[in-house]
């Protein structure tokens, strides 16, 4: 039952974007061999499901973005014992939120050379 309940409520995470981390990481390799300025004009974070946290730190050497991505995880209902298992029937937790909202934190950072990006990192789990 733990099982079918773990699955359940990874199943029920949303956040607010669909990309892949394939695609993730595809676009932001799309930024090496671009100067500093068009990375910051033209990246774009939404696209990615982030949420800039604080301002863009720029050197010589890097150009970094602190980020979030909101997700959404739904709160489990209990079953009615009433009724017995595995009826699909569920009691109302009187309370006014059914999800739990939690923003998980990522560090993007480009590697300057130049004023030119010549590398991306990602630095965090949840990137």
């Amino acid at each position: 039952m733990g099982c079918v309940l773990s699955i359940v409520l990874l199943a029920g995470c949303t956040t607010t974007s669909t990309i892949s981390s394939v695609e993730r990481e595809r676009y932001l390799a799309s930024f090496i061999g671009q100067s500093s300025q068009a990375i910051q004009a033209e990246l774009n974070l939404s696209k990615l499901g982030y949420q800039r946290t604080s301002p863009v730190e720029v050197s010589s050497d890097y150009l970094r973005y602190r980020v979030a991505r909101p997700i959404s995880i739904p709160l489990p209902m209990a079953e009615n014992p009433a009724i017995g298992m595995g009826s699909g029937a569920a009691v109302p937790i009187p309370s006014g939120n059914t999800r739990y909202e939690v923003e998980l934190n990522c560090l993007i950072q480009f590697r300057l050379k130049h004023n030119i990006a010549t590398d991306v990192q990602l630095t965090g789990r949840t990137c």
